[in-house]
């Protein structure tokens, strides 16, 4: 699909917005103007769409709200909505208006955000489908914009980072017999090995001699060896020094507390936050910002065998805090617990970390905002406005530090559920993680909620997302050098 800007209307398809207040009138023919006067009462609403035939043009109109109150979403969507339509009617090539003056929105982010609509709308997960039919796509289109931009670098830019948010929804996508421990390594090793990305991974005796007991005692019933992915990029002595940290349970039966069936058939997506944290490393070498970033990808499979991990186990952790297990489906958290406690030993200026944790997290807040933790203020509201301005909505959460007498162990440091279990569940979860590092700059992420979707919603598909890449490549591109 080639994606052009170009000044004037060439095809015989074109998108034009329609808004309330000052609209694209002046740039559409007087017959097309005296019809959507005639339907004005039927654009009542954002989001509604009419279609017009006149002098063998096919104009197509959606209404997108005000245009004084337009958003970077409101443009995304747009050309979202406008890509699934001429996908739904066949067009293999379209011309797609979008205005040059926009309140408060520079021109390079109104393109930006054009091209994000798109090329993130263009995505379906088909590849284990025998049968599919691939013979129609868009071949064309041409974005109608007067302005003054460098389109190309700013397509260069988005096709980074859509093509990696892509790869991710894939990773998650794929079950896990496909996407097992070894693929997702090699996955890794591929990205690792094209960027010039330095890579460890530690095996089963690698994480049995250095102390990684929680990694290792979640994933030791499983099928493949549990390990832990250590990927880096330098870009040079002066620039802030990231780590990122991704949940990896490539799947989630809930170990010997096994999860009741009608929770359990998604669960190939725990692995969301390692496949994010992939995605991002990847983006932020093949865009060459100036930071270094650290990946860590603890990966393991919570799963029923002898070996498991029992109820009432006592296990060490990497930072020596003895953990009493009282739910074994209470694991990511402890996963997470080593690698965040194997980051403070390189002194990171931040560590963020992404994690399906809590199903408390979907109940408190959804499946449209994501439930967020900040320890320090330096990168807190940086990234909240990253994430307004990419619209994938933070919530802060508390971490209450009162809550954690709720986590006291009677044999142990602490316990790895609260007691009682049904208070505050996202909240305790951030608290046991904070136990395990003393980073005063730290970002938790729990993204149970938001980061598989049970239906496609604008350009986010029916399920893996990739959420909060978006932001987090916008919020690390602020605070580069």
């Amino acid at each position: 699909m080639k994606i052009k800007q170009k000044k004037e209307i060439t095809n015989s398809t074109v998108f034009y917005p329609y808004s309330e207040g000052e609209s694209a009138s002046k740039y559409m023919p007087k017959e097309l103007l005296v019809k959507i006067e005639a339907d004005k009462d039927y654009f009542s609403k954002k989001g509604q769409t009419k279609r017009y035939f006149i002098n063998n043009k096919d104009y197509n109109i959606i209404h997108i709200g005000k245009i004084e109150k337009m958003t970077m979403e409101q443009i995304r969507q747009y050309c979202s909505l406008a890509f699934k339509i001429a996908k739904k009617e066949f067009f293999r090539e379209f011309d797609l208006f979008i205005w040059q003056n926009i309140l408060n929105i520079s021109e390079e982010s109104i393109i930006y955000s054009a091209l994000e609509g798109i090329m993130l709308t263009d995505y379906q997960f088909d590849k284990l489908l025998s049968k599919n039919d691939k013979n129609f796509s868009i071949e064309k289109i041409d974005i109608i914009y007067e302005g003054n931009v460098d389109f190309d670098a700013i397509y260069k830019k988005i096709e980074i980072i859509t093509d990696s948010i892509k790869l991710v929804r894939d990773l998650i996508n794929y079950p896990a017999n496909i996407a097992t421990i070894d693929y997702i390594e090699d996955e890794a090793k591929k990205i690792a090995k094209k960027n010039n990305l330095e890579i460890r991974s530690f095996s089963e005796k690698d994480l049995i001699k250095d102390g990684f007991n929680l990694i290792y005692a979640v994933g030791k019933g499983g099928s493949e060896e549990p390990r832990l992915i250590e990927i880096s990029y330098k870009a040079g002595e002066g620039c802030p020094n990231i780590c990122l940290v991704g949940k990896g349970i490539i799947f989630d039966s809930g170990g010997l507390n096994l999860k009741p069936d009608s929770a359990m058939a998604d669960m190939k997506e725990d692995m969301s936050g390692s496949a994010i944290v992939l995605g991002i490393i990847k983006i932020v070498s093949e865009l060459k910002l100036k930071i270094n970033l650290t990946v860590l990808m603890p990966l393991a499979e919570n799963a029923i065998d002898g070996n498991s991990m029992r109820p009432s186990d006592v296990i060490t952790a990497y930072n020596k805090k003895t953990v009493e297990i009282l739910n074994t489906d209470a694991e990511g958290r402890l996963i997470l617990a080593d690698a965040l406690s194997y980051s403070d030993t390189k002194n990171y200026d931040l560590v963020m970390d992404f994690a399906t944790l809590t199903g408390a997290a979907v109940v408190a807040l959804g499946t449209k905002i994501t439930a967020a933790y900040f320890r320090g203020a330096k990168y807190k509201y940086p990234f909240i406005e990253s994430s307004v301005a990419m619209s994938e909505t933070v919530w802060e959460l508390p971490l209450f530090e009162d809550y954690k007498e709720m986590m006291k162990s009677s044999v142990a440091d602490i316990a790895n559920l609260a007691t009682p279990s049904r208070q505050a569940g996202s909240i305790m979860a951030a608290l046991f993680l904070g136990e395990f590092i003393k980073n005063e700059n730290w970002i938790h992420l729990d993204i149970a909620g938001t980061s598989f979707a049970d239906k496609e919603s604008g350009y986010n598909p029916k399920g893996g997302i990739g959420v909060m890449i978006r932001t987090t490549i916008d919020f690390l591109t602020k605070i580069s050098n």
